[in-house]
């Protein structure tokens, strides 16, 4: 083989060639493919690995195993898989975003019908979706080039396990392509009842165009549907034979997290090898990474709008999921839970508050002393002059100040101090009904904004500790990530901590205050708030849930205090804005 490497490689070459060239008349807009010949030490020697990395563009990758002894016969193979890869960008899924929903809808007949199951469907919910992309990828080929196509089935059916003796589930690709393409493929199964399975299936994918990309997702769940009805067959019968072979035993494998209540191999006494905690592992597609989906994901941004459109239409739990099933690398759990509120934050909540950096004019001016005023504050020759006689609070006098904006004085946004409750009263971030959720998604809508003025933003979370303090900053991305986390322990007000931060700022500032209950200390943190009232800084106070009641904040919104009591973020929002109307 080592010897034959270069010349083996200039066949592939050529039939990709002529692929791109003559049959798609190289109008595909993707490169050439990148081609490699795999050795025989190579775990996928048998069958090959062919996938596609998306980047700044679709790159398919072909890596040939083990060749076929004619030229002609290897590059006829070369053609069915370089179309097989072309027909995935071409066809289906056709873009990420279609690839998602899929993973999605796959997702859901699962935890709707077959979560009792036990698998770990992130594991193998990109195989399933490969699969019945697979039937329609090679039905439209088979459509173009029928006996290439055929052939080309055939041999991948040859290069892995002994199709007869593997579970009906790993079967059901085959034999949905052959009853679609009511062609031989030499698979000879007797089980009626699958084969029964298999056409009705096939009808279903012909329904409407194999090709209808409006359908394609209902052809996923009727795929997913099957697909499990014939695994819980499997487990509850399993195959007497042994299926083993290069499809089975490569890097491909899906392997699930169930928990089996057999034996702890999963392993079948009467010789029979279908284990229970395996599945996707035997008739899998052409193509496909360790997960067996087709496409391999290099890096999240060049695909960040199809990624920002899905977290538009799924929920938090949803997103997270499906991005693992797909194999986004690079991000993290919390990575995707910051993307997704950051998208369901695109309706910023304006927090609009400014102080005036120009010059002020100053006055003095006369006005009563009253009784509780400071005993330095009266001015004994002011109060003579208006009486000969000192009657406290009547004819007793003091000097007033007072200072004007100058015309003309320019106008400048406050920066933000946001104090976030993170009690265990708050709930989880992902859980949608819970206050955290809710005050994640409001404080995303507010550090937007003031994003949007490069205004400077600091942050406190709190619970019956600090869980979060971020000092003044424009980095908007670490601010937002040191927000997410689950609602834990009691409740504490860091009144200490609340002054520190402010005290290190000497501009009039907004302070924005996000909790379920009473921002609690009492007395000391109410008294504080009238001080940092009076020196004309501003106070928003965001109460979550239903039982709130703000009477207790009279006193601060007397003193221009903006108190809100609402069960959602976008009530928020809309309350704010009816404020600035």
């Amino acid at each position: 083989m080592v010897s034959n490497y270069n010349i083996y490689k200039e066949k592939a070459e050529k039939a990709i060639e002529y692929v791109f060239n003559t049959e798609y008349h190289r109008s595909l807009g993707i490169p050439m493919p990148i081609v490699d010949l795999l050795l025989a030490d190579d775990p996928n020697y048998i069958t090959g690995l062919y996938y596609i990395t998306i980047d700044q563009t679709w790159q398919i990758h072909l890596n040939f195993g083990r060749p076929s002894i004619s030229f002609k016969e290897f590059q006829d193979e070369v053609k069915v898989l370089t179309r097989h890869e072309i027909e995935h960008y071409m066809c289906c899924p056709f873009d990420v975003l279609t690839h998602l929903r899929m993973l999605k809808h796959i997702a859901d007949v699962y935890k709707n019908e077959f979560k009792y199951l036990g698998i770990d469907i992130n594991s193998c919910c990109g195989s399933i979706a490969n699969q019945a992309a697979d039937i329609i990828v090679d039905t439209v080929n088979f459509q173009r080039h029928p006996q290439e196509t055929i052939a080309g089935e055939i041999n991948w059916i040859k290069k892995g396990a002994d199709i007869s003796q593997c579970p009906r589930h790993g079967k059901l690709m085959f034999l949905t392509k052959e009853a679609i393409w009511q062609e031989d493929l030499e698979i000879n199964e007797s089980d009626e009842e699958l084969k029964q399975i298999a056409y009705t299936l096939g009808k279903d994918f012909l329904e409407g165009g194999i090709d209808n990309k409006a359908l394609f997702f209902n052809k996923a769940e009727n795929y997913t549907r099957a697909f499990f009805k014939l695994y819980v067959k499997d487990k509850n019968d399993p195959p007497k034979g042994n299926c083993s072979g290069g499809q089975s035993g490569n890097a491909n494998d899906q392997t699930s997290g169930e928990n089996d209540s057999g034996s702890g191999n999963g392993q079948q006494s009467n010789g029979g090898s279908h284990s229970s905690t395996n599945i996707g592992s035997f008739g899998r597609p052409k193509d496909g990474d360790k997960n067996g989906s087709a496409l391999v994901f290099a890096d999240p941004d060049k695909i960040k709008q199809a990624i920002e459109t899905f977290a538009s239409e799924t929920s938090v739990e949803d997103f997270v999921q499906i991005l693992s099933m797909a194999g986004l690398g690079g991000l993290t759990e919390k990575d995707k839970e910051i993307l997704w509120f950051s998208v369901q934050s695109a309706a910023m909540i304006p927090i609009e508050e400014y102080s005036n950096k120009g010059s002020k004019s100053n006055y003095m001016y006369p006005s009563t002393w009253k009784l509780g005023d400071s005993i330095d504050d009266i001015d004994l020759m002011l109060s003579y002059m208006t009486s000969s006689k000192l009657i406290p609070g009547i004819t007793t006098k003091k000097w007033e100040k007072n200072a004007n904006d100058v015309v003309g004085s320019d106008r400048k946004q406050r920066d933000l101090l946001l104090v976030v409750d993170t009690s265990g009263s708050m709930g989880n971030v992902r859980a949608e009904q819970s206050n955290m959720f809710q005050a994640i998604l409001a404080s995303f809508g507010i550090i937007d904004y003031f994003k949007s003025i490069n205004g400077k933003v600091a942050l406190i979370s709190f619970s019956d500790r600090i869980t979060a303090n971020v000092n003044w900053t424009n980095d908007y991305d670490l601010v937002k990530n040191n927000l997410i986390t689950d609602g834990d322990g009691g409740t504490k007000f860091p009144l200490r901590t609340v002054c520190d931060v402010l005290e290190q700022s000497r501009k009039e500032l907004v302070t924005v205050i996000i909790t379920d209950g009473e921002i609690g200390n009492g007395q000391e943190t109410m008294e504080y708030f009238r001080d940092y009232l009076n020196e004309n800084n501003r106070l928003y106070l965001f109460i979550l849930g239903k039982r709130r009641a703000t009477i207790n904040y009279d006193s601060l919104k007397a003193l221009g205090a903006k108190v809100y009591q609402a069960q959602t973020a976008h009530e928020f929002c809309e309350a704010v804005l009816s404020d600035l109307i």
